[in-house]
Parts: structure tokens; sequence; C-alpha cells
């Protein structure tokens, strides 16, 4: 991916996961779940579709980021952006996933739907899914933070801003931590997508091309 490539993939999956959290509409309760998605088809559809361009974005961007990493010899940085793409990539199977709920908020047995619904995120097969993606994703971003800092790519209140966003994602209240984590997130890319975005030395055009 080129750098300016790189750069509109990183500023655009925050900002596409951002849009979709706050179109979610989100319950704990899985029968009230099934009735909100029952309620707005066509904004559940779309927000889950803007997650997983949020999600692909993210896998992208990373990929896109070990050239400059590579560059600056960084071998944690490539590592840590693959790691991180992987965890973001595999995002993908739980929004999947939850796409199930949808014929089950259309059957007429309400009852009996809200128990699988229930049931769903309880059973083996989620925690499956899960916990690659959760195990790959903090991995890999807090090993992306530490060679941001390191490598001065970015600014290091970005790099610590990064860590706040993954902490976010799990200590806030549920129904902002996805919001928190995205904008933070985004707060923390920016300066790196501008630094994509800005001309290209000759001194360090002519390192990346040797490297």
């Amino acid at each position: 991916m080129s750098r300016r490539g790189t750069a509109v993939a990183l500023l655009t999956a925050p900002l596409a996961g951002l849009a979709g959290t706050v179109l979610l509409p989100a319950s704990a309760d899985a029968g009230a779940q099934l009735v909100l998605i029952q309620a707005q088809p066509a904004r559940w559809l779309g927000a889950n579709v803007l997650l997983v361009v949020s999600f692909l974005c993210f896998a992208g961007a990373l990929l896109g980021l070990t050239g400059l990493f590579r560059a600056r010899g960084s071998r944690l940085g490539v590592l840590a952006a693959v790691v991180a793409a992987l965890g973001w990539a595999l995002h993908v199977g739980p929004v999947a996933y939850v796409l199930a709920q949808y014929p089950l908020a259309h059957q007429p047995d309400r009852a009996g739907a809200t128990e699988i619904a229930a049931a769903m995120f309880a059973a083996p097969s989620f925690v499956v899914l899960i916990v690659p993606v959760l195990l790959a994703t903090v991995a890999g971003t807090l090993a992306l933070a530490v060679a941001l800092w390191r490598t001065r790519l970015a600014p290091r209140w970005a790099a610590a801003t990064l860590v706040a966003a993954l902490a976010a994602d799990f200590a806030a209240p549920d129904a902002v931590s996805g919001v928190v984590m995205f904008a933070l997130t985004c707060v923390a890319l920016a300066p790196l997508a501008a630094r994509l975005l800005a001309p290209e030395t000759p001194v360090a055009a002519g390192v990346a091309a040797r490297v």
C-alpha cells in the first residue's frame, strides 16, 4: 500500500468504527437487542458494515506501516504491525457471528429467538472466536505503541493515547467504551497519518529505497 493509501486507511479506520459504534443500537438484554434490530434493520446492518470497513482498513493500514518501521530498522514495529493487523482482520469473525441475530429478530417465536440469542454469546464457539481476536489486537497494539514511542514516528503523546484507547475499550462503561476507544485511536493515529501525507524528503526516500 502507498504512503497516501496507508494514511487514508489510518484515518478511515477509526472514523468508520466511531460512526458504526454510534449508529449501532446496543443492548445487554438479548430480547431488547432483537427488538431494536427489528425496529431499525437498516441502521443495524449499516452500522455493522461500517465496523467491517473499519476493521479491514485497520488491517490494511497497519500492514502498510511495516515498510515505515522497516526503514527505521524497527523489528518490533514490523512484528507489532503484523500482529495488530491480524487482530483487526479477525474482528470480522465476531461481526459475522453477531449478524446471525438478524434472522432471529424476525422470527415469530420471540421467546425462542431470545433464548437462542442469549445462548449464542455464552457458547464455547464464541469464546473460541473472540479469544484470538483479543490476544492479537491487545498484544499487537501495545507493541505498536512501544514501537512508535521508540522510533518517534509519531509524537510520544500519540503512543500514550493509543494505549489509553486500548484501556478505554475494557475499562470504560459498555455504553461508551467503543466510542471513547475509536475517538482516542483517531487522535493517536492522526499525527502518523499526517506524517505519511507530508512530502517525502530525498534523504528519507533514499533510505526507504535501500531498505
